[in-house]
């Protein structure tokens, strides 16, 4: 809805029309289903685990009631003294000439003040006129997610250390671009490898592997120039998905195919690795880690990254190497459940073998769970593991 006077204009936006509608029409019925959940979830008397449950069910009603009503009541309005949203519980208010400028991410927009005596104001994605939005404020206010990239440009082709000329470090920069765009692509890839079509199985287990510690070593190569986090607002080239994406791709692999005896011959290896993966990458990145506005992105990525990998890589290297000859267990299974939740892990109830003397549930595909029934019996491989680390399989 647009109100204008000659002298000036205001503008004044709500939820887009299709969000309104989809709150509307989905909001009543979940309010209703967590209002009445408490007495037809549990078939029991009343105690504290179900009063608990009816208090929680209640405030999530309550959160969507109130969700509801500022879908019809908030809004944003724009005009040529001040920004402002209006909402159910609070108002903010910002006058233009106290606003530095606007940064934006896939889902919202934020109008930052140049002063803490001023709110940010955040406006969402599911705003009507929200591309109307964008285009009024960059009328009128810098992009301040450019600036700050810009300003970054300057201080790397400024900087003497990254080379002798600025053409020399305009190349570097140009380079360091180019070798994390083609790591962070190769992450991307060898997580798909990984984890939808594991073959060669060796190969793409030395390549989940092998490319993490290459984005460290790229990290230390252009020490200074690369951060190993990722932020939109920087001239600075980022490694983070060669870090990471891997390395999640390791920790999946390993959930799905292998299970360790025991554990506590893991962590004595884990701590050696996460020690030198974490003091490397927190050399590489000290530039990022000393500055107080990147500091905890840069050392979020650093604990992440170097506790995922310090064990997913010597479980995935204990396991995927291990070509020595198993035992083999006949194993009772005693019983059988399965527990679902983004995915379905299904567990046999395993009775005593070899060195487990008492019934453990064991992780077991979906084709051996189907085929196996309680009284059966199915065969447990126990490997001793290239690093020491033993680990079996259970197979029909």
């Amino acid at each position: 809805m647009t109100v204008s006077t000659p002298t000036t204009a205001v503008y004044s936006y709500g939820t887009a029309k299709g969000w309104r509608i989809f709150i509307y029409v989905l909001g009543p019925p979940l309010i209703l289903l967590f209002l009445s959940s408490p007495f037809w979830i549990a078939d029991r008397e009343w105690d504290a685990g179900l009063f608990v449950l009816t208090i929680v069910s209640w405030a999530i009603s309550l959160f969507l009631a109130y969700a509801i009503y500022e879908t019809y009541k908030g809004r944003h309005i724009l005009s040529e003294q001040s920004v402002r949203y209006k909402g159910t519980l609070q108002s903010k208010e910002i006058p233009l000439e106290a606003i530095l400028g606007y940064r934006t991410d896939d889902k919202f927009t934020y109008i930052v003040p140049a002063s803490k005596a001023y709110p940010t104001i955040k406006i969402g994605y599911t705003s009507e006129g929200y591309e109307d939005i964008q285009f009024w404020l960059a009328e009128r206010f810098p992009d301040l997610d450019v600036q700050q990239q810009e300003q970054e440009a300057q201080e790397i082709l400024q900087d003497d250390a990254l080379g002798r000329t600025e053409a020399e470090r305009e190349e570097k920069l140009l380079q360091a671009q180019k070798v994390c765009r083609v790591l962070n692509i190769a992450a991307w890839a060898v997580a798909g490898w990984l984890f939808f079509y594991t073959q060669p199985y060796s190969w793409a287990m030395q390549a989940g592997l092998a490319l993490p510690p290459v984005a460290l070593l790229a990290l230390l190569w252009y020490r200074g120039l690369i951060r190993a986090d990722e932020r939109k607002d920087s001239a600075y080239p980022s490694v983070s998905s060669a870090l990471f994406i891997p390395t999640l791709a390791l920790l999946l692999r390993n959930l799905f195919d292998f299970e360790l005896l025991e554990y506590a011959r893991v962590w004595p290896l884990a701590a050696v690795v996460a020690a030198l993966f974490g003091g490397l990458l927190a050399y590489g990145n000290w530039r990022f880690l000393s500055n107080p506005g990147s500091r905890w992105g840069a050392l979020a990525i650093l604990v992440v990254c170097s506790l995922a990998y310090a064990y997913a890589a010597p479980v995935a290297y204990n396991c995927a190497f291990d070509k020595a000859e198993p035992r083999v267990y006949r194993v009772p299974v005693q019983g059988k459940h399965s527990s679902s939740g983004k995915t379905t892990t299904y567990y046999l109830e395993a009775g005593a073998w070899g060195p487990r003397t008492a019934p453990e549930d064991v992780t077991v595909t979906e084709e051996l769970y189907e085929q196996t029934q309680p009284g059966d019996t199915v065969h447990a491989y126990l490997f001793p593991g290239r690093l020491g680390i033993p680990w079996f399989s259970v197979e029909q």
